[in-house]
C-alpha cells in the first residue's frame, strides 16, 4: 500500500523534532516491507528528510515560507499555515494513496490528511503526540490559537478518522479529558509507543568525556530553556570545571545563548544548533549526564537517546516519564532549579554512581526499538483500511 504522512508542521530547513525522527525511521520501516511511504510537508524541510530518509518520496504543501532565518519569530508561521490549509485541495499527487497519516494533532496536519483522503478515497489516520490543552505553560497568544485550532482538529479526528493513534497513556488520558471538554464521544485510540534506532548510539563509555551535562531537545520555551541559564550558573557555582553542551534548534536559541553570555557563562557552554545524527551521537557519547527540563511530552524521545547512550538523566517530573522510564530517571519537581543543579552536581562528583548507573539505563531504553513500532502501527493500519474497504 502507498502512505502518505502529513507533517505541515515543519517550517525550516535546520530544526529535526523527535516527531520527524519517529517518522522518518517508521517509513523506513514501512518502506523496507514494500509500502512506499511519501512525505507531504513544506519545501524548506526537504533537506532535514533526505537526510533521515532519502528513501521517501517528498510532496511539497508549500514552496514559499521558509523561517530558516528567522525561527524565533513564529507570528510569520501563520499565513503559511493557512495556505497549507488551502493547498490540501488543490495540491497534485503523481500516485493514489491508500493511508493519509497526519502526524501531529495540529489542523494544518489533521485537516489536510482529512481533506486529501478523501479526494484519494483513503483511509485516514490521527496520531496524537500530545495535547496542548494538558500544557500549562501555553499562555501566550500564540499559543492560545493553537489551542482553538486544536479544538478543530478533536472534532475532525472524533468524527473522521478510521484509526487514532497515540504514543502513551498519559496521551491518551489528556486526549480523553479534551473529548469530554468538547461534548466528544469517545473514539477508540490504540496505544503504539515511540522507538529508536540504536545501531549507532554507542552504549560503551570508552569515548572520553568532553562535557559533564548534555542538553538535548528542540530550544523551545515548552522544553524548559530558558530556565537553563540559572540551572547551569548554580551548577558553576558548586563545580566551577564544569561543561555543558547544548545539542538542538529552536525559536529560543538565540535568547538562551545570550542570557547565558551575560551571565558569564558562555566559556562553559557549547551550542550546536542544528546537526547531523552522526555528531549528535558523538556528543552524547562524549558526554556523562543528561539533562531534561521539558514541561510538555508525549513520550520523550531525546530522554531516549541519552538513556540508550548510558546516561544518567536528570529530568522534571512528567507523568508521562513515570510511565515510560520508570524508576529510569533522576525526577525532580518541575521548576526547581535549585534541586535541578544539585543532582547535576550529585553525578558529576560521583562518576563510579554515574558507571553503574550507565550500564542499567542503556539496557532498559534499547527495548524501544522502531521497527517494533512500525510493525505495530503497520497491522493497525492495515485493518483499518480493511473496515474502510467493507463498508
Amino acid at each position: 500500500m502507498n502512505i502518505l504522512v502529513v507533517h505541515n508542521s515543519l517550517n525550516d530547513s535546520t530544526s529535526v523534532s523527535g516527531v520527524l525522527k519517529h517518522y522518518t525511521l517508521v517509513a523506513k520501516e514501512w518502506i523496507a516491507r514494500g509500502h512506499p511511504t511519501d512525505f507531504l510537508m513544506a519545501s524548506a524541510g526537504f533537506r532535514q528528510l533526505e537526510n533521515l530518509c532519502p528513501e521517501a518520496g517528498r510532496v511539497s504543501s508549500d514552496r514559499y515560507f521558509d523561517a530558516t532565518s528567522y525561527l524565533n519569530q513564529t507570528w510569520r508561521y501563520l499565513p503559511a499555515y493557512g495556505w497549507r490549509l488551502l493547498n490540501s485541495h488543490l495540491v497534485r499527487l503523481s500516485k493514489r494513496y491508500d493511508v493519509v497519516y497526519a502526524s501531529n494533532f495540529q489542523v494544518f496536519d489533521v485537516y489536510a490528511a482529512k481533506v486529501i483522503a478523501r479526494r484519494q478515497n483513503a483511509a485516514f489516520i490521527v496520531k496524537l503526540q500530545h495535547i496542548l490543552h494538558s500544557q500549562p505553560k501555553r499562555r501566550g497568544l500564540f499559543d492560545h490559537l493553537f489551542t482553538i485550532t486544536e479544538h478543530w482538529a478533536a472534532r475532525t479526528a472524533n468524527h473522521n478518522a478510521n484509526l487514532i493513534m497515540c504514543l502513551s497513556d498519559p496521551v491518551k488520558t489528556d486526549y480523553r479529558h479534551l473529548e469530554k471538554m468538547l461534548a466528544l464521544t469517545p473514539s477508540r485510540i490504540e496505544l503504539v509507543g515511540c522507538g529508536l534506532d540504536f545501531s549507532d548510539i554507542n552504549p560503551m563509555n570508552t569515548t572520553e568525556k568532553r562535557y559533564d551535562v548534555v542538553f538535548l531537545g528542540r530550544m523551545h520555551e515548552q522544553k524548559g530553556v530558558l530556565e537553563l541559564p540559572e540551572v547551569w550558573a548554580r551548577v558553576i557555582e558548586q563545580i566551577p570545571t564544569a561543561r555543558l553542551v547544548v545539542i538542538g534548534e529552536g525559536p529560543q536559541r538565540s535568547t538562551v545563548q545570550q542570557l547565558i553570555k551575560d551571565q558569564g557563562l558562555d566559556d562553559s557552554v557549547y551550542f550546536t544548533g542544528g546537526i547531523p545524527e552522526s555528531q549528535k551521537n558523538e556528543l552524547l557519547s562524549s558526554s556523562r549526564i543528561g539533562l531534561s527540563l521539558s514541561y510538555e511530552e508525549g513520550w520523550g524521545l531525546s530522554v531516549t537517546e541519552c538513556l540508550a547512550t548510558g546516561l544518567p538523566v536528570v529530568a522534571y517530573d512528567l507523568p508521562v516519564f513515570q510511565s515510560v522510564f520508570p524508576q529510569q530517571l533522576d525526577i525532580v519537581q518541575s521548576g526547581n532549579r535549585k534541586a535541578t543543579a544539585d543532582r547535576l552536581c550529585y553525578w558529576i562528583l560521583n562518576p563510579d554512581r554515574q558507571l553503574e548507573r550507565s550500564k542499567e539505563v542503556s539496557r532498559f531504553a534499547r527495548q524501544f526499538d522502531y521497527r517494533a513500532v512500525a510493525q505495530k502501527e503497520l497491522a493497525l493500519i492495515e485493518k483499518a483500511i480493511e473496515k474502510t474497504q467493507i463498508k
